[in-house]
């Protein structure tokens, strides 16, 4: 029988968002970006072990030593919150097939400029004339906000240069992800992240480089 999403190759796997069988290719290729994937599939959980894992390897192996020490101590100290950037980015890229790492990036050089400006005692909101951007940094800029001035009072606030630490190894990913060819950053964390409504469930992140 022929995969139900291609119609091409032979459908090996049962998947339970086409209720049918679809080939391996489709299967890794787009689940979750396409398929609609339920969290209990085993196909799902088999591949973001082994992305997680690819993705770890990845960054383990940088020439620049002063880098990854930094990606390391970041992850670590501020867990919590680049969990949530990677969520905010998974949960971006899974409600638009249009997004691209580069996207991601301009946004968040926009916020950084901003930040730095603020840093300086001048209050100047660097902006986007690219629609989707624009929507993409003010939704983030929002997120940041709410861990910066946290609204019910509960919680560790991020104090402007935590949370510019964090932006810039977030940013330095995207870039080595640009630069070096492979799957989109944003694509494999719309795949690996649970969305953000289990975020609970889901644990520590999964790409803290070391681990």
């Amino acid at each position: 029988m022929k995969c139900i999403v291609c119609n091409q190759r032979k459908g090996k796997r049962s998947c339970p968002a086409k209720t049918g069988l679809i080939c391996a290719q489709c299967c890794g290729e787009k689940r979750i970006l396409e398929i609609d994937c339920p969290e209990s599939c085993e196909y799902l959980k088999a591949g973001r072990t082994y992305e997680a894992q690819a993705q770890r390897m990845r960054h383990l192996y940088s020439t620049d030593p002063a880098k990854m020490e930094r990606r390391r101590r970041v992850y670590s100290e501020f867990e919590d919150f680049v969990m949530g950037l990677e969520l905010f980015l998974a949960d971006e890229r899974r409600s638009s097939r249009e997004l691209r790492d580069s996207d991601a990036a301009e946004a968040i050089d926009l916020i950084l400029a901003t930040l730095q400006t603020e840093e300086k005692g001048i209050i100047y909101e660097r902006v986007s004339n690219n629609l989707g951007i624009d929507t993409l940094r003010r939704r983030l800029k929002e997120y940041i906000g709410n861990h910066m001035n946290p609204a019910d009072g509960t919680g560790e606030r991020m104090r402007r240069s935590q949370v510019m630490e964090c932006l810039e190894v977030i940013r330095d990913i995207l870039q080595s992800h640009m630069q070096g060819g492979g799957p989109a950053y944003v694509d494999f964390l719309a795949r690996l992240m649970p969305r953000s409504s289990r975020i609970s469930d889901s644990g520590p992140s999964l790409i803290v480089p070391g681990r």
